[in-house]
């Protein structure tokens, strides 16, 4: 009886280990290549949408800064000015009525001249400065697309679905596009 069942035991055990395994099946690959493009693609939306958060936040505080323009200029036109202006040009408005007062209690016109002067160099100064911040920016959000779009080509890497070649090319590519 034993002997029987020792036999039984090591046919089945035989049976076991004798079978093959399975091609693996074409669907599975695709199923398994769109699951991995799927979690790529909510990577950018979770990206993106934290961009449209922080837009947002910059779109709230510019708006408050032209609330406060608004009542700046309404409360210049009627009281300083008593009709419609240019904003634009509030720094020449300014200068003449310092010049106007300046001539009024001292009659020297130098100074309203030398100051109309620092007004000028001071504008262009400011249009410099914001010209920098401007290039700056951009080149900080150059810097964030390259860093996304390298973490996308490691993802792509660990997943399996380029060779570590695709990889060098591809980084190389985009490292000289920046």
């Amino acid at each position: 009886m034993k002997i029987f069942l020792a036999v039984i035991l090591i046919l089945s055990t035989v049976e076991g280990y004798s079978q093959k395994k399975g091609k693996v099946d074409p669907k599975d690959v695709t199923i398994d290549s769109l699951t991995s493009v799927t979690t790529i693609l909510t990577t950018q939306l979770d990206s993106t949408t934290k961009s449209a958060a922080s837009l947002s936040m910059e779109l709230d505080s510019v708006s408050k800064d032209l609330t406060r323009f608004k009542e700046m200029y309404t409360i210049i036109k009627e009281q300083v000015v008593l009709r419609d202006f240019d904003p634009a040009e509030m720094g020449t408005i300014i200068d003449s009525l310092k010049a106007g007062r300046d001539a009024t209690f001292s009659g020297l016109s130098a100074s309203s001249k030398s100051m109309a002067d620092s007004v000028a160099l001071l504008t262009k100064e400011n249009v410099a400065l914001k010209e920098m911040m401007t290039i700056l920016q951009e080149e900080e959000g150059n810097k964030e697309k390259l860093v996304a779009e390298l973490k996308q080509l490691k993802e792509l890497l660990d997943a399996n679905i380029i060779t570590q070649a695709e990889f060098d090319e591809k980084k190389t590519l985009l490292m000289a596009k920046w």
